[in-house]
């Protein structure tokens, strides 16, 4: 330990002048109360945090008493050190967490994260186990495990019984996760399952439904194994998401996904479709996400579903579709041109779709039963064109929200495409209180002021219309986000 302490000493010396402002003067951050003192380092690394103890007395007992234990093994070796992880690395990485747990005097711990990578197997499961039964009996309010077991990995009783949880997030790398048959998360309001088998429906259900305050659900990239159903079913869930981007199709096409959840405000399916989804009770709902990964032969069976779906949330304020989506509507044409219901709360609509006849008839459509829109954004994927002959729009039919409401549209992924500049004319001339036209370059896409100079110059239905151009911008994602839905 006091090894990899001296070869990290230089980065300590650093750190220290960081967070006490200064490598000379008055060092006042040390003189802030120690709960404001923890909040600053909550975001390092237990590793360097140890580090602070040369600073003084002072910081030698801020770390014995930080409440955030933080441990990354790719951190211990690789980017502190320069020495990549193997198994002398992982028996200090292993001694380091144990002496951490020892030195310190708290007996409250906020949030205890341990990233063991695939090392799992170079230490038995009972080091796992104790770390959490000691984070557990110090009332730890967070707990995040993110390793890759060797065996269905049963979740402790301590885990499954610590009445200060209120946030769980674990990463099995695959594995299987067996729930225990009893458990009571009495303070549980986030569930983050990553990289996980579902095994057992009926203790899955059970776990989704006797967590009494449970707001959020996060299921990413999870497999159903031998289960025909999914069935989250909570009074008390706000917030559900199911992602998989993997190729899972056959896990989930030999699995029925219900959801039926009074008080769900948000839904966010992007994953291969299910056998069946099935929606019941989100009286609620106000954002509803749907994104499917799934070949081009199902999308008449994606727009099947997505119709039933959407029409059972009437009352959902912010709606976004893939473009398998819009696809599958257009596929069912003769039940969507039949809209069997009109969404009078919507106020915000994301598409992503080509600049054809398809897409554009889907969005014309959903604008059409869509009265109080204020915000519409379109993704251009490809773009196919669309027939000389056809219009996006006939003059003679009304469409509230261009007259009245639509305020905001951006279209991002502009290739400076023919169809595109029709689309962005078309709003231009038929949006009569649009305030922002926001035009997003596609990475690829070659920038010209000419094209920026032409759509500028549009003549537009609203005076005081702000058209603006900008560049793309990727967004960043760690190990516990999503931003696809």
């Amino acid at each position: 330990m006091k090894d990899l302490m001296q070869k990290s000493s230089k980065k300590t010396k650093s750190l220290a002048a960081s967070v006490t402002g200064t490598s000379e003067g008055i060092d006042r951050i040390s003189y802030l109360p120690d709960d404001i003192l923890h909040n600053i380092l909550s975001s390092l690394y237990i590793f360097d945090v140890v580090q602070l103890s040369i600073l003084s007395k002072r910081w030698n007992y801020i770390w014995r008493t930080m409440p955030y234990l933080n441990f990354d093994i790719n951190r211990f070796g690789c980017e502190r050190i320069r020495q990549p992880w193997d198994l002398f690395m992982a028996e200090k990485f292993k001694d380091f967490i144990n002496w951490v747990f020892i030195s310190q005097c708290t007996d409250s711990i906020v949030c205890f994260k341990v990233y063991c990578g695939n090392i799992f197997n170079f230490f038995n499961k009972e080091t796992i186990f104790r770390w959490i039964r000691v984070a557990t009996t110090r009332n730890v309010q967070e707990l995040v495990l993110s390793f890759c077991p060797a065996e269905p990995f049963e979740l402790p009783y301590c885990v499954a019984n610590c009445e200060s949880l209120r946030v769980l997030k674990l990463r099995l790398d695959g594995a299987i996760l067996k729930p225990p048959n009893h458990f009571r998360f009495y303070q549980l309001k986030l569930l983050h399952l990553l990289e996980v088998e579902l095994s057992n429906e009926h203790l899955m259900s059970c776990l989704f439904s006797r967590c009494p305050v449970l707001e959020k659900l996060i299921l990413g990239e999870c497999t159903f194994g031998t289960m025909t159903v999914l069935d989250i079913a909570s009074a008390s869930l706000v917030y559900v998401s199911l992602v998989n981007y993997v190729n899972n199709a056959e896990s989930y096409s030999n699995c029925n996904v219900k959801i039926s959840c009074p008080n769900l405000k948000v839904l966010k399916y992007g994953a291969p479709m299910a056998k069946d989804i099935i929606i019941e009770n989100l009286f609620s709902i106000e954002v509803v996400h749907l994104f499917f990964f799934d070949p081009d032969d199902v999308i008449k069976e994606i727009g099947m579903c997505v119709h039933k779906m959407i029409k059972n949330l009437p009352s959902t304020l912010a709606l976004k579709l893939c473009m398998g989506s819009v696809a599958g509507l257009y596929r069912v044409s003769r039940e969507v041109r039949n809209f069997p219901v009109t969404f009078y709360k919507l106020k915000s609509l994301k598409l992503t779709v080509a600049i054809d006849e398809l897409c554009m008839e889907v969005m014309m459509l959903l604008l059409k039963h869509s009265p109080n829109l204020e915000v519409l954004n379109l993704f251009s994927d490809e773009n196919y064109g669309w027939d000389e002959n056809w219009k996006l729009h006939d003059p003679s039919e009304n469409i509230m929200c261009l007259e009245s409401h639509l305020k905001l549209i951006q279209l991002a992924g502009f290739k400076n495409e023919e169809k595109e500049i029709e689309l962005l004319r078309f709003f231009l001339k038929n949006a009569h209180v649009l305030e922002k036209l926001i035009i997003v370059w596609a990475d690829y896409a070659d920038r010209s002021e000419e094209a920026s100079e032409e759509v500028v110059k549009f003549p537009r239905t609203s005076s005081h219309v702000v058209v603006t151009f900008l560049d793309f911008k990727p967004k960043s994602r760690s190990r516990f986000r999503y931003n696809t839905v």
